[in-house]
């Protein structure tokens, strides 16, 4: 890939309140997806919903790939090559969680995106991700894809 790709500094924030949709299910079933707790004695009345881990990730994918817009060459874009996750808080449904993502290193066509989440109201930490995504021609990558 020959055109130029950003460099490294790019910066991103934005607050989300915590939705029964980002949630997980602890020490109860939960639906979406389905499963069933861990601990086989678990009382339903034990459930609680809190932050889950897939969720930290998706925002900070999802907000680093925003940051990117207007920043990659034409008729390319980013796809998900590896992330590392820690999930340091559990945040209950209802509150809001402050994320900050930031363009970190661009190697080759490896772009690598810190995110850091943290309470809105105190600023404590809910945990960070550092995800690496991929440029890729779309055209060529949607032509890998198979038919379905």
């Amino acid at each position: 890939m020959d055109e130029e790709l950003p460099e490294p500094g790019i910066t991103a924030e934005r607050t989300f309140r915590v939705e029964p949709r980002h949630a997980t299910v602890l020490f109860g079933e939960q639906t979406e997806p389905p499963g069933l707790p861990a601990a086989a004695d678990a009382d339903p009345d034990e459930s609680i919903g809190v932050l889950g881990t897939p969720q930290l990730l998706a925002e900070v994918e999802f907000l680093g790939r925003e940051s990117l817009r207007g920043h990659l060459p034409e008729s390319t874009g980013v796809v998900g090559v590896d992330a590392e996750v820690t999930h340091s808080r559990a945040v209950p449904v209802g509150e809001s969680v402050s994320v900050r993502t930031e363009v970190t290193d661009v190697t080759d066509r490896t772009i690598t995106v810190a995110g850091d989440l943290s309470l809105a109201d105190s600023g404590a930490s809910v945990g960070d991700v550092r995800n690496r995504l991929r440029v890729v021609r779309r055209a060529a990558f949607a032509n890998r894809i198979p038919s379905r």
